[in-house]
């Protein structure tokens, strides 16, 4: 990191240290920061540029702020998030506050982003397993994690009779967000012992 980003890092983290940690990461040839995952702004050669929600995106387009862009396959690329300057920096008050409009608006689309995740989208799992959860009433994430992995196969098994240990495995790997290959050898190991036990089983 070069000298000068250095500097405003250090000058961003103690201006905003009472709304937490700041931490940092690289991206788009400069770093985003964030708060407790909320990406809330970036770092380019040395300036500071904020994510606008509607409050704070009415400030700085009445100032005429620059939005940050960065070129991609030689075409301008404008992000939402506009550049902190010199009267915005000795304003530390009003600085603090458009940094907290930041992270709210970072924490809501991590909040939606999350709402949006389908059992499709989840590990391990298809549509065509999404469509089987379905028809034994389990319509969503939230419902699928819990249940947890052995209900869901024991409800999937009534209406697909070879229902194996693979999807099993499918199941638990999609809840706890691993591919199934993945798993532990002790969770693996528990779920073939417990599949085992039940009745009536025809392989995959």
């Amino acid at each position: 990191m070069k000298t000068i980003t250095s500097e405003t890092l250090a000058r961003v983290e103690d201006l905003l240290k009472a709304l937490g940690e700041v931490r940092y990461r690289s991206l788009f040839g400069g770093y985003s920061l964030t708060i407790d995952k909320a990406a809330f702004g970036m770092l380019v050669e040395g300036e500071l540029f904020l994510r606008a929600n509607e409050q704070s995106a009415a400030y700085f387009t009445q100032r005429n702020s620059s939005k940050l862009k960065f070129t991609r396959r030689g075409r301008a690329v404008y992000l939402n998030y506009y550049q902190v300057d010199s009267e915005l920096w000795n304003d530390p008050d009003l600085l603090v506050q458009l940094a907290s409009h930041s992270i709210t608006c970072a924490n809501e689309i991590i909040a939606h982003r999350h709402q949006d995740v389908r059992v499709k989208d989840l590990p391990n799992l298809s549509l065509q397993y999404e469509i089987w959860l379905w028809e034994v009433g389990i319509s969503d994430v939230h419902t699928l994690k819990a249940y947890g992995a052995k209900e869901c196969w024991l409800r999937l098994r009534t209406i697909k009779k070879n229902c194996g240990v693979k999807a099993l495995y499918a199941l638990e790997g999609a809840i706890i967000g691993l591919h199934e290959a993945a798993l532990p050898a002790e969770t693996r190991r528990e779920l073939y012992e417990w599949f085992t036990r039940q009745p009536s089983l025809v392989s995959e």
